[in-house]
């Protein structure tokens, strides 16, 4: 618009100047030749004679830019047809008429100053030219007007399309805040239903239901929840694994406590049984020593020998009770020692299970662990996500910091289960090191028993020896100091077996001591065994599976 009215404005004005100075050239040139020509001082006649060319060439070079501009900005306004056919100057004509008008009246204007040809007619030059003049003046008149108009014409335009814009605008604007409003609200849900979620995860109930993985979306919140239902399916499986070797690991401690406890009380009833073998082992030493007694007054007195014999065999008999009940309780002795051994092999196992089911706890804890690890990942990746979003990922930012909340949360039960489990480990590790003793005891123990049965049988043979050497000094009292003799030699051998068997006794019921105290060692360990199993079940009960 502006370059098309430069051009043509351009033109006319250039035409309007080089018309004056067609004029001008034509008006000195007369001046140089007229009738009485005034010469410049000092100049010859042939400076003067180019000086009247010069002059002539001025008029006929800026007479032909003349034409040449005229036309050139008709040839520019004809593509224009309100500027060019419709549009009309002060005196009624148009640019297509007034270009006319010119072209036509310049060669008659052209032709009232034609030197070459002697027509000069000054009077009706001038006047064409000032006619030729309003002509051009007409055009920049009707060019001006035709600016205002397009002016008009293209504000007009600018308004209608600014207009048309504004409202396709509007209407964008409603399209988008409606379909904002429907992405929010469908954010909304799916943000509603997923905290729904995550805060039921967080209050340990893990039976939340998720939807299928194929009706997820595929933006930031899909991931949450699809996220989230991984972190519950994970939980779910890890607090099953715990709740079910946390009930393992309770039966495991009861079942070790009723073993320490039966074994305790199989302890005591050995206890028991070697108290009563030392009483009997003291009697024994004090009947011995009666005999010895007795043997030396055997030379005085054969009357009271002879009844002494008859004493000396009743002595005999008992002494044989006493030596079958002492083996009848030696045998029960070993058989509960067998027992008692049995039972520590059976607590050994035991230990060793709670052992085993103590390292798969700490490596579900480890796993609850990675899942912590994990789940501070996604929550970081949805962190970075709701972070993208703007505005609208403030409430996925949330969300990710509550998972990443529950996650050290998660870490930190991990971590204080996996410390309960060091614990139990160690107190396992010290069982087993009291039952390897145990066991070691209950070994010496046995061969003493062994020992000790040894000793009665040869004992038991002695009274029987007692009992011939008897009858044989009934039936001979000459042989009395021989009988004597030998009497008194089986005497010191039982008074010999009599302290063997005292000391055997202590010896036994120092070990059984031992054996009571290691009793109550793995008594004390259940028991914390079951604590700890107890605690972590509480600690597991926070969640609902």
């Amino acid at each position: 618009y502006y370059d098309t009215l430069y051009a043509i404005n351009n033109n006319l004005v250039s035409a309007d100047r080089d018309f004056y100075q067609a004029l001008v050239g034509a008006s000195q040139h007369r001046e140089l030749s007229g009738e009485a020509p005034v010469k410049p001082e000092g100049n010859s006649d042939t400076d003067f004679s180019a000086q009247m060319k010069e002059k002539l060439n001025d008029f006929e070079e800026n007479k032909s830019q003349v034409i040449d501009k005229v036309k050139d900005a008709a040839d520019i306004a004809s593509k224009f047809d309100v500027l060019y056919n419709q549009l009309k100057s002060g005196s009624g004509y148009t640019f297509s008429q007034l270009v006319n008008l010119f072209i036509s009246g310049y060669d008659e204007w052209a032709a009232l100053y034609d030197v070459g040809n002697g027509r000069v007619d000054w009077t009706s030059f001038n006047d064409k030219f000032s006619t030729l003049r309003d002509y051009i003046d007409e055009m920049q008149e009707i060019t001006e007007e035709f600016a205002v108009i397009e002016e008009e014409e293209i504000s007009k335009s600018i308004n209608n399309q600014v207009m048309a814009i504004s409202i396709v605008f509007g209407l964008l604007v409603i399209s988008l805040f409606t379909f904002e409003v429907f992405v929010i609200r469908y954010i909304r849900k799916n943000l509603q239903n997923t905290t729904n979620n995550i805060d039921k995860l967080a209050g340990g109930d893990l039976t939340v239901d998720f939807p299928e993985d194929e009706t997820l979306s595929l933006d930031e919140i899909g991931r949450i929840m699809k996220s989230s239902k991984v972190l519950s399916h994970k939980l779910d499986e890890v607090m099953r694994a715990s709740n079910n070797m946390a009930g393992k690991v309770k039966a495991s401690g009861t079942e070790l406590a009723d073993s320490a406890t039966q074994a305790s009380s199989a302890s005591d009833q050995v206890t028991n049984a070697i108290s009563e073998i030392a009483k009997g082992a003291v009697a024994q030493a004090e009947s011995i020593k009666s005999a010895s007694a007795n043997t030396e007054n055997i030379g005085s007195n054969i009357e009271t020998i002879v009844g002494n014999v008859k004493e000396m065999d009743t002595v005999a008999t008992d002494m044989k009770n006493a030596c079958d009940d002492a083996m009848e309780s030696l045998g029960k002795l070993i058989k509960q020692s067998t027992e008692v051994t049995s039972s520590v092999k059976a607590i050994g196992d035991t230990i060793n299970s709670t052992n085993d089911s103590a390292k798969k706890i700490s490596e579900f804890t480890q796993a609850i662990t990675d899942i912590s690890t994990q789940t501070n990942l996604l929550s970081l990746n949805a962190s970075i996500e709701a972070a993208r979003a703007g505005d609208a990922g403030r409430g996925f930012a949330v969300v990710a910091d509550e998972i990443r909340q529950l996650a050290d949360q998660s870490k930190e039960s991990a971590d204080k289960i996996k410390d309960i489990v060091a614990e139990l480990l160690a107190d396992s590790a010290s069982s087993v090191s009291v039952l390897e003793k145990l066991n070691e005891s209950f070994s010496a123990q046995t061969g003493q028993l062994e020992s000790t049965k040894t000793d009665m049988e040869r004992m038991s043979e002695n009274v029987v020896s007692v009992q011939d050497t008897s009858f044989s000094i009934s039936k001979r009292v000459t042989s009395l100091e021989e009988a004597k003799k030998e009497l008194t030699n089986i005497v010191n051998e039982l008074s010999t077996i009599s302290q063997e068997n005292a000391a055997f006794t202590e010896e036994t019921n120092a070990s059984m001591e031992e054996l009571n105290s290691t009793f109550t060692t793995i008594t004390d360990s259940a028991v914390k065994l079951q604590g700890l199993a107890n605690e972590m079940k509480d600690t597991i009960s926070y969640f609902k599976v």
